[in-house]
């Protein structure tokens, strides 16, 4: 009955965890594949444990860690660690993760290269688990900068439509004047081409104008 209730935790995807990092605590998530319910470290609870800690632990993107007085480059899906420090992590023995790790390595989920201060954790086809939902958040801030840059450029539009509108009203003898000077304004360099067009065909049509914007 336990069994069946830690497959159905698996089952609602994606994980969420957060990490600390320092002082600071890392929110974000990993993707984990339901495939593991077939995977023999489900079977063992500590190898499942040690697994899903590798996952967490490893890095989303290059990157710099300085190591005592070592920088050390890091690849997507690597980190740094030495027996001690995820003994205390894990709450396991050392000998313990040592076999835990041995095991993984056996299996092709990790590799391992240590030197005699530390070692570097590699999770293998770390992209094939990662990449993909790691690009559908990067489309999705995308797509978001984007709606606000474009809600952004619609309230300046119309800021300095009002603002040229209302001189033209009280002077409308100068309408090229005040259009010229529309186009020399630093914030008429922030709308598109497509919308500097269209303000200046606005301005020049008093139908327009007379609209309320």
């Amino acid at each position: 009955m336990e069994k069946q209730t830690t497959k159905g935790r698996l089952q609602n995807l994606p994980l969420y965890f957060t990490k600390k990092v320092g002082d600071m605590e890392d929110k974000s998530w990993i993707k984990l594949y339901r495939k593991i319910l077939e995977s023999p470290i489900f079977e063992n609870e500590k190898a499942l444990k040690v697994w899903i800690w590798c996952l967490v632990k490893a890095t989303h993107k290059e990157r710099e860690q300085l190591v005592g007085k070592q920088i050390v480059h890091l690849e997507k899906g690597q980190f740094v660690t030495g027996r001690k420090k995820a003994s205390e992590e894990l709450k396991m023995k050392d000998r313990t993760v040592y076999d835990y790790f041995k095991l993984l390595k056996e299996l092709h989920m990790i590799s391992i290269k240590s030197n005699n201060k530390f070692s570097i954790v590699t999770v293998e086809k770390w992209e094939d688990y990662q990449v993909e939902e790691l690009k559908i958040q990067q489309q999705d801030n995308n797509n978001a900068t984007t709606t606000q840059h474009k809600q952004e450029c619609k309230e300046l539009y119309l800021t300095l439509f009002n603002k040229y509108k209302k001189q033209i009203e009280e002077q409308p003898n100068r309408v090229v004047q005040i259009i010229s000077d529309l186009k020399k304004c630093s914030d008429y360099e922030l709308l598109t081409l497509e919308e500097q067009d269209q303000i200046f065909l606005d301005l020049m049509n008093p139908q327009k104008r007379s609209e309320d914007k």
